[in-house]
């Protein structure tokens, strides 16, 4: 019986095109030189995929064309294609570019695949994603609130707004100083597991997913930085994931000539236009066993992925993510940028090492956290309507009884040069972090259940916390200062009024003692010690905090998804680099 009488009627339409079309050169050999497939011919081939077989196929490029009984025949699509096929054996008749296969994915599958990548999260996870702000209980709750307050404020408009804000945020800013106290304790003495080293041949594959949106100005640093990595080629996935409205940027890449490991993936248009939307979607094409992020203007550490490989080699499977030190390359450019740098530094020299020591849920960054890629897919992966995914990625991971932990490797980031570009990026975490809070605490016993006490409140801490101590700041502020130029000539002032502002000048006074003690701990592991002015005036940065806290307020009541673009290559460092 012939090989078309016993196909499927596709499947003999396509042998029945590979004959017309390349002679019937059906036998070939790997060592032969294939025919190409055309757009048509490979599309028709994943149409017929069956769920399966089709994710095997974009994430190895391997397109089985003939699949019955006694026979398999297959179609390769780049090198990496070629080399797995020829590894497992398998009869390959034909290849096309990875160009080409992208196009035919898009012909067939785009609008599935652009579906899944932006309502997938929602629909498979309804209870923890952001494109719901608010539940009907939490709009009741919201409800309630705004009308207390507001017959408070008609009934007593000065005392009891002085009072309910100095309090409220008193509590808030006690909460972030007790974290930063936990930062600053002596760690808890752990068994300490070192890093198994292991061979190229022992090397898992590594997929790296870069999302890039009008980034031509950084993009040649980037692919520099990352064709530095200290990892086999052949073991490498690189993913450079454009936006199909960023027009320059495709532009730009196609003047490039990259090697294999390299594979430019373009994500349909849709909204919202958002970073873990583009990760959704580069995902279902990553091939590898780990992962790792990163930006634009990222120059990671040329080891860093080898080490995360070994660190994982060396773990349990529960520790499903590892989350790198991050730094800015351009921390001295202003006092801005020496504020930022000193943030960073606490955050991740102290605060999430501390955190991961105590085994509590960590708010990832933003890039360079490296992950088991087959607990990703599990977890459900990004959260498209969530414009800080990253941090809430980090405790979606921990309520499902994963770990996270640091690694000792540094990546060199840009800090933002001018104040506009500084607070679009930092309204967008914050009204990220108060998106992950509301999505967290719709299931408050719930979340108590899974992560217990402590991670419960480090939860609160690391979310509303530092966005409510941002926003009410310049309340508690007004109210210290009352306690010496109002007070004094207050003849009979209420002990109330004593309370807090005496309880507002020892917050103030403990939290600026202990947030310079943190960032002069920080920076002395960075040997940047001598900052004695960025940290006697940290105060100041807290006041910009607020503006930024009650722009993200108001963009989460008007535009909640609206992904604020923060601009790169504006530093002296990158136009010297570009030689201007």
């Amino acid at each position: 019986m012939s090989v078309e009488s016993a196909a499927s009627f596709g499947e003999s339409r396509l042998i029945s095109g590979l004959h017309e079309q390349y002679h019937g050169r059906i036998t070939a050999q790997p060592s032969d030189v294939l025919p190409r497939l055309p757009v048509a011919v490979l599309a028709e081939a994943l149409r017929r995929l069956p769920g399966e077989e089709l994710e095997e196929a974009l994430r190895h490029k391997i397109v089985p064309l003939v699949s019955i009984p006694g026979l398999h025949l297959y179609a390769v699509c780049g090198e990496a294609a070629m080399a797995t096929a020829r590894r497992e054996g398998l009869k390959i008749v034909a290849e096309a570019d990875v160009a080409v296969f992208h196009q035919a994915v898009r012909v067939i599958h785009g609008r599935f695949l652009l579906r899944e990548a932006t309502h997938g999260f929602a629909l498979s996870h309804p209870d923890k994603s952001a494109s719901r702000r608010l539940t009907a209980s939490q709009i009741i709750v919201v409800a309630m609130l705004v009308v207390t307050l507001a017959t408070a404020s008609l009934l007593l408009p000065g005392t009891f707004i002085w009072a309910l804000g100095s309090l409220l945020g008193g509590l808030f800013f006690l909460a972030v100083i007790a974290l930063r106290i936990l930062c600053l304790l002596p760690p808890v003495p752990r068994r300490k597991t070192r890093a198994r080293l292991l061979d190229d041949a022992e090397l898992p594959v590594y997929s790296v997913l870069v999302p890039l949106f009008r980034e031509t100005s950084v993009l040649r640093q980037l692919l520099r930085a990352l064709r530095d990595l200290d990892y086999p080629r052949d073991k490498l996935d690189i993913k450079i994931i454009l936006e199909e409205s960023d027009i320059l940027m495709q532009r730009a890449l196609a003047a490039i000539r990259l090697p294999p490991r390299f594979e430019v993936i373009i994500v349909p248009s849709g909204a919202p236009q958002t970073k873990p939307r583009a990760l959704n979607y580069g995902l279902r094409f990553a091939r590898g066993e780990l992962l790792a992020i990163f930006d634009a203007e990222d120059i990671p550490e040329q080891g860093q992925l080898r080490l995360a490989a070994e660190t994982f080699a060396s773990l349990p499977r529960t520790v499903a993510c590892l989350q790198a030190q991050l730094a800015f390359y351009n921390c001295n450019e202003n006092w801005l940028t020496r504020q930022f740098a000193i943030e960073y530094a606490t955050l991740f020299g102290l605060l999430l090492p501390a955190l991961a020591n105590h085994r509590l849920p960590l708010p990832l960054g933003g890039t360079s956290n490296h992950f088991r890629i087959d607990v990703l897919r599990e977890v459900g992966a990004w959260d498209p309507f969530n414009v800080t995914e990253d941090a809430e990625l980090g405790f979606r991971l921990a309520r499902a009884g994963y770990e996270t932990a640091t690694l000792d490797s540094h990546t060199l980031e840009e800090a933002s040069i001018n104040l506009a570009n500084w607070l679009k990026q930092r309204s967008r975490w914050l009204k990220g972090f108060l998106a992950t809070w509301l999505v967290h605490m719709r299931h408050p016993a719930r979340l108590m259940d899974e992560l217990g006490p402590a991670g419960f409140w480090a939860t609160q801490v690391l979310t509303i916390g530092i966005f409510a101590s941002a926003l009410l700041h310049p309340f508690c502020l007004a109210a210290t200062l009352a306690l010496f130029i109002a007070q004094p000539a207050t003849p009979n002032p209420s002990l109330l009024m004593i309370g807090l502002g005496g309880l507002n000048l020892l917050v103030f006074v403990l939290g600026y003692g202990v947030s310079i003690a943190a960032g002069h701990r920080a920076l002395r592991g960075r040997r940047k010690s001598a900052w004695i002015f960025p940290l006697a005036t940290m105060p100041a940065y807290w006041i910009l905090l607020s503006a930024a806290a009650w722009q993200a307020l108001w963009q989460f009541i008007v535009s909640p998804f609206h992904w604020n673009k923060t601009e790169h290559g504006l530093s002296s460092f990158q136009k010297r680099r570009r030689g201007k």
